[in-house]
C-alpha cells in the first residue's frame, strides 16, 4: 500500500564494515546477527516485571522482545513496509537492559551514571560490546537498523551521547526515523501494556472485577461475555482483545495520517515534524490512562515492591563492590579502564551484561 514509503532494501546506506554479500538481504542478515548475539540469549535470563518469581508462564525481557516483533511485523506488512527491518529493530531494542527490569535502569542511573538510557545501552551493546568478529567489534548492522534503534523513542533533539560512529557514518538525530521504525516503537507500547495486564492477572495482583468497572478504557471488552469463560480462557481474551483493539486503532489512524500527507519517498517520511505512525488523541489519552492504572495497581504492588527491594540491594553491593575492587572482572575489561570515567563505564556495561541469576550468584558469592 505505501511500498514507496519504505526502507528498501536496495537504498540502504549500507554498514560501517563492507561485507560480502550472501544470499540474505541487508535487514534480513541484521535479523540472524541479533538473534546468534550474546545479548539476545541473555534476554530470556532477564527480567520483565516478576524479578524473584519464576513462574513458567511470567514473561521476561525475550518473550517481550519476541511479542514486539511480531506485532512489529504484522503491522508493516499491512502497509507494504520493510517487515525484515521493522523486527530487526524490534529484536534489538532491549539488548542493553540491565538485570531486575528498570530497577537496575534506577539503580544505575542513581550510583553511577545519572544520565545512563538503556537505550544508548542497547546501541553499544550492538555496535561496540559484541565481540563476534575478527576485523571488528560489535555487530556491524545497517545503517537503518541502527537509526531505529536510536530514535526508538522519537528523534533526539539534546543529548550528551555520541552516536556517530565514523565522519561518514553519522545519524541525523533531529530527523524521524523510518516507518518501520516507528512501528516498532507503538509495537512496544502495545505489547507490554496487554502482556503486563496478562501477567497481573496471572498473579493475581490484578483483579479482573476491578478492572471491569473501568468501563471507558476498557470499552472494547466484553466483560459480561468473559465471566462466562474458564479462567485461563478469559484471561486470554483479555490479552487478545487488548492487542487487536490497539492494533487495529494503530493501523487506522496511520493510514489517515499517511493519506493525508503528501508523501512520495522514504526523505519525506523522516522530514515530518512528528510520528506518522500515531493512535488517534482519545486511544493515545486511553493508553495513557492504562499504564497510569498499571503503575499504580501492578508495578508498585506490595508484591513487586518486595522484590524491587530485594534487587536493589543486590545490584547496591555490586556497584560499590566493583568500584573498590575490579579483580572480578575480566582480563580484557580490567584493561580498559584508564581513569575514573572509564571505571564507571566499564562497570555499567559489565552489570548490564548480567542475567538477574548472574547478578544474585555474584551477590552470593562476595556478599
Amino acid at each position: 500500500m505505501f511500498h514507496n514509503l519504505s526502507a528498501l532494501n536496495e537504498n540502504s546506506k549500507g554498514r560501517l564494515f563492507p561485507i560480502d554479500e550472501d544470499h540474505r538481504l541487508p535487514y534480513e542478515r541484521d535479523r540472524d546477527r541479533i538473534y546468534h548475539s550474546t545479548a539476545f540469549r541473555k534476554l530470556k535470563d532477564k527480567t520483565q516485571v516478576f524479578m524473584f518469581e519464576k513462574g513458567d508462564y511470567y514473561r521476561n525481557r525475550l518473550t517481550h522482545t519476541l511479542e514486539v516483533s511480531q506485532i512489529a511485523r504484522s503491522v508493516s506488512r499491512r502497509f507494504s513496509l520493510n517487515e525484515d527491518l521493522a523486527e530487526c529493530i524490534a529484536l534489538c531494542h532491549d539488548l542493553g537492559h540491565s538485570p531486575f527490569g528498570h530497577v537496575g535502569e534506577d539503580i544505575i542511573s542513581q550510583e553511577i551514571d545519572q544520565n545512563f538510557n538503556h537505550n544508548f545501552q542497547s546501541y553499544r551493546q550492538v555496535t561496540l560490546l559484541e565481540k563476534k568478529y575478527i576485523s571488528y567489534e560489535g555487530l556491524n548492522l545497517t545503517w537503518e537498523t541502527l537509526d531505529g534503534l536510536i530514535k526508538h523513542n522519537g528523534k533526539i533533539v539534546e543529548t550528551s551521547f555520541n552516536y556517530d560512529l565514523s565522519n561518514n557514518f553519522s545519524f541525523k538525530l533531529n530527523k524521524n526515523p523510518s516507518l518501520e521504525a516507528q512501528i516498532a516503537s507503538l509495537s512496544d507500547d502495545i505489547a507490554y501494556i496487554a502482556h503486563d495486564f496478562d501477567d497481573g492477572l496471572r498473579a493475581e495482583i490484578l483483579d479482573i472485577k476491578k478492572i471491569a468497572n473501568l468501563s471507558s478504557l476498557f470499552d472494547f471488552i466484553d466483560f459480561e461475555y468473559m465471566q462466562t469463560l474458564d479462567k485461563k480462557v478469559a484471561r486470554n481474551y483479555f490479552t487478545r482483545s487488548t492487542i487487536n483493539y490497539f492494533v487495529k486503532e494503530l493501523i487506522a489512524q496511520t493510514e489517515q495520517n499517511l493519506k493525508n500527507k503528501s508523501l512520495k519517498v522514504y526523505q519525506d517520511v523522516i522530514n515530518q515534524e512528528n510520528f506518522l505512525v500515531s493512535f488517534n488523541p482519545k486511544t493515545q489519552s486511553k493508553i495513557n490512562l492504562i499504564k497510569k492504572y498499571l503503575y499504580e495497581n501492578f508495578y508498585t504492588s506490595n508484591f513487586v515492591y518486595q522484590s524491587r527491594t530485594k534487587a536493589e540491594q543486590i545490584l547496591l553491593f555490586i556497584i560499590k563492590f566493583l568500584e573498590k575492587d575490579q579483580a572480578p572482572l575480566p582480563n580484557t575489561w580490567r584493561s580498559k579502564i584508564q581513569d575514573e570515567d572509564s571505571k564507571k563505564q566499564i562497570i555499567v556495561d559489565y552489570i548490564c551484561g548480567m542475567t538477574d541469576q548472574y547478578a544474585i550468584n555474584f551477590y552470593n558469592h562476595y556478599a
